[in-house]
């Protein structure tokens, strides 16, 4: 339980937006509780802001639910100050999700505020809730409330209230949710300690705020010198799969390399076919979620042991025994034994794995790679050639059934011109700094800190040098020349020249595994630099940015492009009637309608009046311009349709937040496009009305034609 030797106090700010430079705060929650999870004080308000405020952005009163009329004779922040300070002091623990946001909207009013440490129940939440859709507060909140735990823990926290969903980003109220996240959050580390009494092994050597923060008493607060062994994930093999359909599609009677069409096949009776005719076989799909909607489809078939083009790994032993032996534990490591025994205590398989200390230690600790035969792959087209690049990945000899034909030439050309992020490379140095620092190989860690701090500061002078050419400073695409021997990167290339002498260095060091996968890395790099470069600039936030480089898109023919394919391939179109067909006989009925609008107020008037005449319970709009979709939003916004929820692209929060909230909220209107809407079909939620708004007719065909066909197995 809880140490009472602290105060606890949940914190949260509502703000003009989301840049800590120019927004400022315009309401402030505070809610201390003891260890018993009773509210001991609590405190809220608007706040004045410095600026004058003549109208809030429609995004933020949407969000907020703040209105000008709630802020414009609010307290200032320096009024507020003192009743603020109260909550604050040496033994104070500031809760909340996602705290840093808010601990620097605080710095910036309060320099010098005291308190002794902070927790973020959202990466407490990744190391305790697996899977979830997302790990934001209202959807972790809403989606537990069925847990009979969490919700006497909510009901205790909010005096009895039950869960409203129209109470949430009232600050209270989300103050009141984090608290009661973190409580529960608690009670399940207390449940891997009872559970599992080595953790409490762990704890004791943990260096900092857990050992400080959790107190146990009694067997499992006594030490103990035993080697610290945990039990292992549960393993997941593949099955044999049998399935049948009265479609047949026997595979050796039709041409390889042929293109069919097949729309004139349902796309479920093709799936179970090909699968019941071939125990070896990839389906290949433009996207994930035309993936998971074929997954579903399998699943709900029976089929529940599916493969997919990735390597599976393995906990190596002897490495985790290693690290569990350690003489002390990072409040992160500490968690990251938290995260496994949960898996273990859910009969968890694979590691959910989330963070930079989640990677590091599982590099450190995994096993070589194994390989399970599945007789059923599914994968996307850029699984399928990252895939078909390895010649040792033993599905390379599989059947492919490539979908989505029409879009061979994008994705693939995508994939052969992959940007090159710098950043990931730096983190995978951070990865073999802490391995060999667990290893105690003073000299190859010496050697790696070498290298890494060399690679830093290569990367802020090609930055630095990029950010030159970039002559209008709004772009954010530019082609260059090849950046090796370019005058315009001069201190770039003179840096270029070192990578040799660090290399040599390194392969002496590190293990062959290591090295090789580093300079896997560096080699795709300076390939890049070496040929014509997009570059594209990559945005933190409203001032911040870093950049990306790719070779320039390389096209490829047709022929070219079945010579990628070592196995027996079969392309299937969509809508190129020219192709021949895969059956004859077989009609395709369209099942899922859309609707065409062009104007936005006409858009506006439809969803309007249908949603005030009638019970429908969701229309998408399919838009493909963000600006457009933002002005539907403002004008819906303005008519205000009662008891409608509006998930709008780059407005209404993250794909997987508003998947959540399509899934739970009963009537909505949903603003976005064509990949969205493929996730909404691969999570079987019922669209009602789809309008086409604005795409473009080199698109329509293709995208219209491709949405009915994925859209029939679920209308």
């Amino acid at each position: 339980m809880l140490s009472d030797k602290y105060r606890y106090v949940a914190m949260d700010f509502e703000t003009t937006g989301l840049d800590l430079s120019k927004d400022e705060a315009i309401q402030i929650w505070l809610v201390e509780v003891d260890v018993f999870w009773n509210v001991v004080r609590q405190f809220k308000s608007f706040i004045q802001p410095d600026k004058p405020v003549s109208e809030l952005k429609t995004l933020v009163s949407y969000i907020t639910w703040i209105s000008v009329d709630d802020i414009k004779s609010a307290p200032k922040f320096d009024e507020l100050m003192p009743e603020i300070l109260k909550f604050f002091g040496e033994d104070v623990i500031v809760i909340w999700h996602n705290i840093q946001f808010d601990i620097n909207f605080l710095k910036k009013y309060v320099p010098d505020v005291k308190y002794f440490d902070s927790i973020d129940t959202f990466y407490l939440a990744q190391n305790l809730i697996h899977f979830p859709l997302s790990y934001a507060l209202d959807v972790l909140v809403e989606s537990l409330m069925t847990n009979k735990e969490f919700k006497e823990i909510f009901l205790r926290v909010h005096g009895g209230q039950e869960f409203d969903v129209n109470e949430i980003h009232d600050g209270l109220y989300d103050s009141q949710n984090s608290l009661a996240l973190f409580f529960y959050e608690i009670a399940r580390i207390d449940l891997l300690m009872e559970k599992y009494p080595v953790l409490f092994q762990i704890l004791t050597k943990n260096v900092w705020l857990y050992n400080k923060i959790l107190e146990y008493k009694g067997d499992r607060a006594k030490s103990s010198d035993e080697k610290i062994s945990l039990p292992p994930l549960k393993k997941q093999l593949p099955t044999n799969t049998s399935l049948k359909t009265e479609l047949e599609i026997p595979l050796e009677n039709y041409k390889i390399w042929e293109r069919y069409f097949v729309w004139n096949v349902e796309l479920r009776q093709l799936v179970n076919s090909l699968i019941s005719s071939n125990q070896q076989i990839i389906l290949a799909f433009a996207s994930v979620a035309k993936l998971n909607i074929v997954k579903n489809m399998l699943t709900d078939a029976g089929i529940k042991n599916i493969g997919f083009a990735k390597w599976y790994t393995t906990i190596d032993q002897v490495s985790f025994s290693r690290f569990l032996n350690k003489s002390s534990f990072s409040d992160n490591e500490f968690l990251f034994v938290v995260k496994y025994l949960s898996h273990v205590l859910n009969d968890g398989s694979v590691l959910d794995l989330n963070t930079k200390t989640d990677y590091k230690i599982n590099y450190y600790i995994q096993s070589e790679k194994k390989f399970e035969n599945f007789p059923v792959v599914l994968s996307t087209h850029g699984g399928l050639y990252s895939m078909l690049k390895n010649p040792e990945h033993k599905y390379r000899n599989y059947d492919v059934c490539f979908f989505d034909v029409e879009m061979w030439y994008k994705w693939y050309n995508d994939f052969q011109s992959q940007p090159c992020d710098l950043y990931p490379i730096l983190s995978f140095l951070d990865t073999l700094l802490y391995k060999y620092t667990l290893d105690g190989e003073k000299n190859w860690q010496e050697a790696l800190e070498s290298f890494a701090s060399f690679f830093e500061i290569f990367m802020w002078v090609l930055f630095a040098e990029t950010k030159k050419c970039f002559v209008n400073v709004q772009d954010t695409h530019l082609v260059l020349n090849p950046i090796l021997e370019n005058i315009n990167f001069f201190d770039t290339n003179k840096l270029i020249l070192q990578f040799s002498e660090h290399k040599s260095v390194l392969q002496e060091c590190l293990s062959s595994k290591d090295f090789e996968n580093l300079w896997v890395m560096m080699d795709n790099l300076f390939s890049v630099l070496w040929n014509i470069v997009d570059v594209k600039k990559i945005m933190y936030d409203q001032s911040e940015f870093y950049f990306t480089y790719a070779e320039s898109t390389k096209y490829t023919n047709w022929e070219e492009f079945k010579d990628v394919f070592p196995s027996w391939v079969y392309f299937f179109s969509d809508f190129e009637k020219v192709y021949p067909k895969l059956l004859d006989g077989v009609v395709h009925e369209d099942n899922f309608k859309i609707k065409k609008i062009w104007d936005i107020d006409a858009v506006v008037w439809y969803i309007d009046d249908t949603l005030n005449n009638s019970d429908l319970e969701c229309i998408y709009v399919l838009s493909t311009i963000k600006d457009e979709s933002k002005e539907i939003f403002d004008k819906l916004y303005s008519l205000w349709i009662d008891g409608v929820e509006y998930l709008v692209e780059n407005i209404t929060g993250s794909l997987w937040k508003n998947i959540f909230k399509a899934k739970t909220q009963w009537r909505k209107v949903i603003v976005w496009g064509y990949s969205f809407l493929m996730w909404i079909f691969s999570n079987k939620i019922n669209i009602d009305i789809c309008i086409d708004f604005n795409i473009i007719w080199k698109q329509s065909k293709y995208l219209l034609e491709d949405i009915k066909r994925y859209a029939k197995n679920y209308y």
